[in-house]
């Protein structure tokens, strides 16, 4: 048995894959080794995998997942699955090399993250060949989930939205500045917090000053990223995350405006991912 899994700061997607090609399914919260321990993912993973029968049969696994650059980092992973996965040889990669490796296969381009954080690279059909370093959610994650709720949470901070979104999200959430900025600065996952209010952003995506705060970040997303990569205007650039996904015709559009062109967004790479390693694309 194979075992994929996808993983970013807010979501992890498995798919376990036996010996005749049939796979399961299943998703769980994300596992950035920043934020966690290898015991606690290991009393996590337990949770959502208890059959240890299964578990002893998977012979390999494949772990993309965002904060998996450095060795000791993807050594978090490695010791958090372990316990559960016994008998199995775990290599665990960059989340960006699995959006590359979906996105393109052994093509080359420019592949883009777009899910609680964002990330980007050029790729050459085999390996990551450059990337722009990102920043995270503080100084960085232009186009990301959380730099588009920053945005937002600071006009609403600041009283600078429109009247009518104000009344909307304070219906719905209802949370005052000082709760708002407790959570972001004194709670846990401060990043998942602000990609939150993601939902609501997109359902008001029409108003003016809405459209506005997801075009700065997107356009900030090229500015200080895309356009740093050589002959960016002729490469390929593919998109993957739920962001990219709900915010598509926004993206397109400050890509145009960069003389750029999106020729794929894919919401979930999983799939593909199986793909590349069943057909041994590497």
């Amino acid at each position: 048995m194979i075992l994929l899994a996808d993983s970013g700061s807010t979501k992890t997607d498995w798919v376990l894959v036996d010996n005749n090609r049939k796979n399961t399914t299943i998703s769980t919260q994300g596992f950035n080794p920043f934020f966690y321990s290898s015991i606690e993912i290991t009393e996590e993973i337990n949770s959502f995998f208890p059959d240890s029968k299964t578990n002893n049969l998977v012979q390999e696994i494949f772990f993309y997942g965002a904060g998996c650059s450095s060795d000791a980092m993807k050594e978090i992973i490695i010791k958090g699955l372990q316990p559960v996965f016994k008998n199995a040889s775990i290599t665990v990669m960059s989340d960006l090399l699995g959006a590359a490796r979906a996105l393109f296969f052994n093509k080359t381009g420019i592949a883009v993250i777009l899910g609680t954080g964002s990330s980007t690279c050029l790729y050459d059909g085999k390996s990551i060949i450059q990337t722009i370093k990102s920043l995270g959610y503080v100084f960085g994650d232009e186009g990301g989930g959380d730099h588009i709720g920053r945005l937002f949470i600071t006009k609403f901070l600041n009283d600078s939205l429109p009247k009518d979104i104000t009344k909307k999200f304070n219906d719905r959430f209802n949370l005052s500045k000082d709760q708002i900025l407790r959570k972001i600065y004194s709670e846990p996952m401060p990043n998942n917090f602000l990609a939150s209010f993601c939902e609501f952003i997109a359902e008001n995506k029409s108003v003016a000053e809405i459209e506005h705060i997801i075009n700065q970040s997107f356009s900030l997303l090229f500015e200080n990223h895309i356009s740093k990569y050589p002959d960016y205007k002729n490469q390929k650039i593919r998109v993957t995350g739920t962001i990219g996904h709900i915010f598509e015709t926004q993206l397109t559009c400050i890509a145009n405006q960069y003389e750029c062109k999106i020729d794929q967004i894919i919401q979930k790479p999983i799939s593909k991912l199986l793909d590349y390693h069943l057909n041994k694309y590497e």
